[in-house]
């Protein structure tokens, strides 16, 4: 069974990691709508409008469409991840092959950390040496004519000593984004845990504080019941001690001062059956 500490801490968990996807997922509404638009003015400069607008559009609509249909999952961010990397083989191919524009998926990588989960990385990974690799293909098996089409794939020479840099390079890129998607998760869920932990101890203490004043408040009351207690058997004793000596004389001075005495005497009885009953129904709660 779960405890109550371990309750508030996944409660925390929970509404930290609630607020920080929802501001994450309006920062990513930004970078796809720069990335597209990214995608427009390429097409303005390169005149591939049918990649910039056709491919760019599919890759929102991906994104939007796997966020709205699998609610209450983090897989859309994965299809993000996807996206991204994407956009960049787009941009390549929009430049006529300027490979530089890969730059723009480590970008895209750096932003991922927002979502604090390590696993975005592998769908860009796979899907950046994919693209490398099928670049490397296509450049020195498919379009061998250095003035034909293999222009709008890559202007590098794909060959396998060059896979193998570029793929390595990128390799290392996402491994440390991922590391420190990683290490700001664990840093917020100790963080987290910290602050539970600070606030089930103050929780105890002002716990242990109420149990001692009641504790005390209720030693109090024991001790006044037991004293009263007391002090009923002797205060009877005096008024049954004046009855029998009013019996026993006919002085009336003397019976005067009995009675007066009596009165006293009944007064100080009535107070501490009074104080009695009070306390024994405080002992008794």
């Amino acid at each position: 069974m779960k405890t109550k500490a371990s309750l508030n801490e996944q409660d925390y968990l929970h509404s930290f990691t609630s607020t920080m996807t929802q501001k994450s997922d309006t920062i990513i509404n930004y970078v796809l709508a720069i990335y597209f638009l990214f995608g427009i003015a390429l097409a303005f400069k390169y005149d591939t409008f049918e990649i910039g607008v056709g491919v760019g559009t599919i890759n929102v609509l991906l994104y939007y469409s796997a966020k709205f249909f699998v609610k209450k999952s983090n897989f859309y961010q994965y299809v993000l991840s996807v996206v991204l990397a994407i956009f960049m083989a787009q941009y390549i191919y929009q430049m006529h092959g300027l490979f530089e524009m890969h730059f723009t998926v480590f970008i895209a990588s750096t932003i991922l950390i927002i979502y604090q989960n390590w696993k975005l990385q592998i769908p860009l990974t796979f899907l950046v040496v994919l693209h490398h690799a099928a670049l490397a293909y296509m450049q020195n098996f498919v379009y061998t004519d250095p003035k034909g089409l293999q222009l709008y794939f890559s202007q590098v020479n794909f060959d396998f000593e060059t896979l193998i840099i570029h793929v390595v390079l990128a390799a290392v890129v996402f491994f440390m984004n991922g590391y420190w998607a990683y290490y700001f998760k664990e840093h917020s869920h100790n963080h987290i845990s910290k602050i539970s932990d600070e606030y089930e101890l103050e929780n105890i203490k002002l716990a242990s504080a109420k149990y001692s004043s009641l504790s005390a408040n209720n030693e109090f009351n024991v001790f006044v019941y037991r004293t009263a207690q007391d002090l009923k058997l002797p205060v009877n004793s005096v008024l049954k001690l004046i009855d029998v000596s009013k019996g026993h004389t006919d002085n009336d001075k003397l019976l005067t001062y009995l009675e007066m005495m009596r009165e006293s005497a009944k007064k100080i009885d009535d107070l501490v059956n009074d104080i009695h009953g009070k306390s024994a129904n405080r002992v008794s709660n």
